[in-house]
């Protein structure tokens, strides 16, 4: 049996900004598999003293999306910050929409 990797882990690299729409959390990548990352989550522990460590977590590669590339076309090129969608989608240049006259 071969194992298939999912269509949104063709263009994710270690590295890249990533958000989980289950987890309403923005991470950097620290491991890709077929069909999940692994981002690293600071965790704030309480115990003793204020603590911060880095918890592994998986994300499903169908619950992410990928703030590293263009959103429409996934390219790494002179890529800019969508505003406005409540979420830093980010697109490049060549398919950014016009901006609107005042």
């Amino acid at each position: 049996m071969k194992i298939r990797q999912h269509p949104r882990m063709r263009d994710i690299l270690v590295g890249d900004e990533v958000y989980s729409y289950q987890e309403n959390l923005f991470a950097r990548v620290a491991d890709i598999f077929p069909s999940a990352v692994c981002v690293k989550i600071g965790i704030l522990s309480l115990e003793n003293h204020l603590e911060i460590t880095l918890a592994p977590q998986l994300w499903r590669a169908a619950d992410i999306e990928n703030l590293s590339v263009c959103r429409y076309c996934g390219s790494r090129e002179n890529i800019q910050t969508e505003i406005g969608t409540g979420i830093p989608f980010r697109v490049c240049t060549k398919c950014k929409p016009p901006e609107a006259p005042h």
